[in-house]
C-alpha cells in the first residue's frame, strides 16, 4: 500500500470517509435514539447551525493523521491550512504540509485553480456552482479532496446527525485557553470526539476521529487554531494571476512521486 493512500484518502477522513449510517429497523431506531443524549445533541446542533449560517469566515487549522507502515509502526503525517469562505460560491485554501510542500486552491464561482509556488506550476478547471458543489468536484473529479471540508458545508448539521449513532456529553474541557464542551460521538466505523466552545460562538476547537475497524486503529485529529467570523477579505483573495514563468499544467501532473509505505516520511 502506498503513502498515496494517506495523501489522497486520509485527507478525506473528516466525516466524508465515514459511511452514511444504514437505514435502521423501528427497533434499532429506538435503540439509537436512546443512545443520543439530549444535551450532546443540543450542543452539536447549535454548533453545526452556527457555522453553517456564517456568510463568510476564515479558519486556521492544524491536523495530523496516522499511517500504518509495513513494519507495523504507526507514523503521523500532517499539515496546516487556512481556509477562507465567502458563501455562496467563493473559497480559498492555503496549505503547508510538514514536509515543506505548500500550495493554494482558489475558487471564484467560475473556475478552480490550484497553485504550487515551489514548482511554479498551476492547474485550473472551469466550474460553476456553490461551495458544496465545488468541494465535491475537487474530490470526485479532480482527486483533490480538501481536509475538513464538511465543516464548510451548508448542510453540516444534516451530515453530522446522519452519521451519528451515539452521542454523549463528556464534560467541560479547556482547549487552547477556550472553555469547551467535550462531546463523544460514534457509529459502527468510527469514534469521533469534538470540543465545542461555550458561549455566543459555539465553534469547534478540536476533533479526533479513531478508525476503530482499521488495523492499528489509526486516528485523524484537527486543532482549530483561529476562527474569524467577520474577516476582512481583499477583493483579489479568490482570484489567481500566475506569476511570470509559472507553467500551466493539467491537474493530473500535480501528482508527485509518492514513496512506498514504510519509507521515511
Amino acid at each position: 500500500m502506498l503513502v498515496v493512500r494517506m495523501i489522497l484518502v486520509a485527507l478525506t477522513l473528516v466525516l466524508l470517509s465515514v459511511p452514511t449510517v444504514a437505514m435502521a429497523t423501528d427497533q434499532d431506531a429506538g435503540q439509537i435514539e436512546n443512545q443520543i443524549e439530549a444535551q450532546a445533541l443540543e450542543i452539536l446542533t447549535l454548533s453545526n447551525n452556527f457555522l453553517a449560517k456564517l456568510k463568510q469566515f476564515r479558519v486556521t487549522a492544524e491536523f495530523g493523521f496516522d499511517v500504518l507502515q509495513e513494519s507495523g509502526q504507526m507514523i503521523e503525517f500532517g499539515s496546516r491550512q487556512e481556509v477562507t469562505v465567502q458563501r455562496p460560491d467563493h473559497f480559498r485554501v492555503d496549505f503547508a504540509r510538514r514536509d515543506g510542500v505548500s500550495g493554494h486552491v482558489v475558487y471564484d464561482g467560475k473556475e478552480i485553480v490550484l497553485f504550487n509556488p515551489e514548482l511554479a506550476v498551476y492547474a485550473k478547471a472551469p466550474f460553476k456552482g456553490e461551495i458544496d458543489d465545488a468541494f465535491d468536484f475537487l474530490a470526485e473529479e479532480l482527486n483533490r479532496p480538501v481536509p475538513l471540508r464538511d465543516f464548510f458545508a451548508s448542510d453540516l448539521n444534516e451530515i453530522m446527525i446522519a452519521k451519528t449513532e451515539s452521542a454523549m456529553f463528556v464534560g467541560e474541557s479547556t482547549i487552547g485557553g477556550v472553555l469547551c464542551d467535550h462531546l463523544a460521538l460514534r457509529n459502527d466505523t468510527v469514534d469521533f470526539q469534538l470540543w465545542v466552545a461555550q458561549g455566543d460562538e459555539p465553534l469547534p476547537h478540536r476533533m479526533i476521529i479513531t478508525y476503530k475497524n482499521e488495523e492499528g486503529q489509526p486516528q485523524f485529529w484537527a486543532q482549530f487554531l483561529k476562527w474569524e467570523i467577520s474577516p476582512e477579505i481583499p477583493n483579489d483573495s479568490f482570484s489567481y494571476s500566475p506569476p511570470k514563468g509559472a507553467e500551466h499544467i493539467p491537474f493530473a501532473v500535480l501528482d508527485e512521486e509518492i514513496p512506498e509505505e514504510g519509507d521515511k516520511p
